[in-house]
């Protein structure tokens, strides 16, 4: 039996396998890479602690030159993607992923 076909299986587990990764840059060059997976998306902040972001939390997805920003509910500010490369393709998948 196909374990994938059956209402058992946890998100957890179906949300393991990457789909998606996008390198962003600061303003110092440094390199950040956010990792989309089927539910949630990784990235690690400031101070190398690795943050869990669930798209249900996700109010807002738009691109500006070549930045991508993701709003997320309750949060003052947007997580900022720069310096991505071809980021209008990036941001299509995003959108396409996240289900905006």
């Amino acid at each position: 039996m196909n374990n994938f076909a059956s209402n058992d299986v946890p998100l957890d587990v179906l949300d393991t396998e990457l789909v998606l990764e996008v390198t962003s840059k600061n303003i110092l060059g440094f390199k950040k890479l956010f990792k989309f997976f089927d539910a949630h998306f990784e990235y690690k902040n400031f101070f190398g602690r690795k943050r869990k972001v669930y798209y249900s939390l996700i109010e807002k997805i738009y691109c500006v030159k070549n930045k991508i920003k993701i709003k997320l509910y309750g949060k003052m500010f947007a997580i900022t993607l720069c310096g991505v490369k071809n980021p209008g393709v990036n941001y299509e998948k995003l959108k396409k992923l996240t289900g905006f």
